[in-house]
């Protein structure tokens, strides 16, 4: 028979993790005299255990509450809880007196240290008992928090192409590279052109086309400024004879 039995192996806790729950280890003394224990945690901020320390008396139990305070928000579904609890018992055949099994946990250690028993107790979250209204919530909050990542990446995106100052450097450098070529053509001067040399013999023509009817236009100014003073003498004279 086993003289000191610390049960169980593992502490189950189940959801809501957010909140205040209790698991139970037991100590039980099978021994003919008492034992005292103690119990150790990793997590010290996470768990309260009543009471931490006691005496057993010979063939009593005592059952130990483990009380998780509550996590500050739900884990994850791949949390994977690596809290553990350490139980140490050590005899104590002799009274304490008034010191607490803490003020005499030292001198109990240095005493029967070869006769300590131990066993460590690890800890899991029930993650898959949690209710699905609770993942909903969880998921409600969450998907609001993408949507609005989203919306935000989307609006950044359409800034970008309203306003091209905001474009990459590449995009600007091309577009400033085109403008400046276009704007090299516009105010380029005709004659460096090939096509101004056409132009120039289009417009040459007319101009010698009109050098030369500009005698003819002055010779028939002439001829009829002739014949206004020939028919103006020859009506005086007329008007002379008849009257």
């Amino acid at each position: 028979m086993v003289l000191v039995d610390i049960s169980p192996d593992l502490l189950e806790y189940k959801p809501p993790f957010t909140e205040q729950s209790t698991e139970y280890a037991t100590i039980t003394n099978n021994s003919d005299q008492p034992i005292a224990f103690k119990v150790k945690t990793t997590a010290p901020k996470f768990y309260c255990v009543r009471p931490n320390a006691a005496v057993v008396a010979p063939g009593e139990s005592v059952k130990v509450q483990v009380i998780l305070l509550g996590l500050a928000k739900e884990p994850a579904e791949d949390f994977k809880c690596r809290d553990k609890f350490l139980v140490i018992t050590l005899p104590a055949p002799y009274d304490l007196g008034e010191k607490s099994v803490a003020e005499a946990w030292p001198e109990l250690e240095a005493e029967f240290k070869q006769k300590a028993v131990s066993k460590k107790i690890k800890v899991k979250y029930l993650l898959d008992q949690r209710e699905p209204s609770q993942q909903a919530v969880e998921q409600a909050v969450e998907k609001p928090a993408q949507q609005a990542q989203a919306q935000e990446q989307n609006n950044a995106a359409v800034v970008q192409e309203s306003h091209p100052e905001h474009a990459p450097e590449s995009v600007q450098t091309i577009d400033q590279t085109k403008r400046s070529v276009e704007e090299e053509e516009v105010s380029k001067p005709v004659e460096d052109t090939p096509a101004s040399e056409p132009e120039k013999h289009v417009k040459s023509a007319p101009s010698a086309a009109s050098a030369k009817t500009e005698p003819v236009s002055a010779q028939e100014g002439a001829l009829n400024s002739t014949a206004l003073i020939l028919i103006a003498i020859i009506a005086l004279v007329l008007g002379w004879l008849y009257y």
